[in-house]
């Protein structure tokens, strides 16, 4: 059985989402319109962020939500 259903998993790390949406509008063409090269021969069918809390002294360090 030959399955052409396939996935990918990017993880990258940064002190706030804005990097990530500067990229991903760039690669959908929300500045110029021209989408990336990646788009002909791929689909994106979902995505999504994942936050992880910073911990302090072995804590989960929530005080710059002002928690």
């Amino acid at each position: 059985m030959e399955s052409t259903d396939a996935g990918l998993v990017f993880v990258a790390f940064a002190k706030s989402f804005n990097p990530f949406e500067a990229i991903l509008h760039r690669m959908i063409g929300m500045e110029d319109n021209i989408t990336d090269a990646l788009f002909t021969f791929t689909r994106p069918i979902t995505g999504a962020y994942y936050w992880c809390p910073p911990v302090k002294s072995g804590r989960l360090d929530l005080s710059k939500l002002g928690l």
